[in-house]
């Protein structure tokens, strides 16, 4: 019998159908590496991982195209980020309101510092310098790893071979920031972002399925409601559900020459969360992919971006 797999965006038991059933396209939403990885989240790196290894098995049977079944085995090619920067605040708030998590990461480390300094304890960060994102992302991008490795998932097993496999199977956000800019670049061109301000947004009443993963209407969305929006940023949006891509900040040790809109550069910043996982997604496997999967609690906003 083919596997049925929950869908998401249609809120149903389906059949899958890739478009090569000997091949199939994989992309998981991998850690924030803000700080260690807990039993929660590795729960939906796990299911990951048990999906591959079962997509895999000469035991597991899909639907091709053609309506006919195509039994096992088959290759996955399954893909894992990692996010070690952005604007990585409040995972339900869509426009990148709220707290930055590696900010809130430097000031939790010194103080997890200070406190083992006085009491003459070793802490496992010891040499990480809290007032440095990248030494903090480093740090707990290889805990994760190390943990990955623990645990057996596969795609950090096969990751471990080679550092250009490492980079293909689980690209990290700060190797991919051209594309990113490039990507930004594109959806201003064809008038799906805009610029506002310090920061760059994507115009989400231009695209009309804008809420159909989660169930969330532009109506829902807008003044705030149901606090998915940070109304400190409403000012300067077109729609307060409007979520970002690029954010300038000339004081963020971690910056890059922002993205070209209408012919004027924006200043030098960092992407949105948002838009990283579809620049790395779309590098790694194309426009089209099979499978995507990812923590429920980001399914609005993270995965509906």
């Amino acid at each position: 019998m083919p596997m049925l797999l929950n869908n998401t965006l249609t809120r149903k038991k389906q059949p899958l159908v890739p478009a090569d059933p000997s091949l199939i396209t994989f992309y998981s939403c991998g850690p924030t590496v803000y700080d260690d990885a807990h039993i929660g989240n590795f729960r939906s790196f796990l299911a990951a991982d048990l999906l591959r290894r079962w997509l895999e098995s000469p035991l597991c049977e899909v639907m091709t195209d053609a309506g006919t079944v195509h039994k096992g085995p088959r290759k996955v090619r399954h893909i894992m980020n990692i996010t070690d920067v952005g604007h990585m605040t409040e995972d339900d708030l869509a426009d990148g309101g709220g707290e930055d998590k590696m900010q809130a990461a430097a000031k939790r480390l010194a103080a997890q510092q200070l406190e083992s300094k006085k009491s003459g304890t070793a802490h496992a960060a010891a040499a990480v310098d809290p007032n440095n994102p990248r030494k903090i992302a480093d740090f707990y991008a290889e805990r994760f790893l190390d943990d990955a490795r623990k645990l057996g998932l596969k795609v950090a097993i096969e990751a471990d071979a080679s550092p250009a496999k490492r980079k293909e199977l689980m690209p990290k956000a700060t190797e991919s920031i051209d594309g990113m800019r490039a990507m930004i670049e594109d959806l201003a061109a064809k008038g799906f972002a805009y610029r506002a301000g310090d920061a760059v947004y994507f115009d989400v009443q231009k695209y009309d399925r804008y809420g159909e993963l989660s169930g969330n209407t532009l109506d829902k969305l807008r003044g705030g409601a149901g606090g998915r929006v940070d109304e400190s940023h409403t000012a300067e949006k077109k729609s307060p559900a409007d979520f970002l891509l690029w954010k300038a900040d000339s004081s963020h040790i971690v910056r890059w020459p922002g993205p070209m809109i209408d012919g004027q550069q924006v200043g030098e910043g960092y992407p949105g969360w948002h838009i990283e996982c579809s620049v790395m997604a779309r590098a790694a496997l194309g426009d089209e992919i099979d499978l995507h999967s990812g923590g429920e609690d980001n399914i609005f906003p993270h995965h509906e971006c």
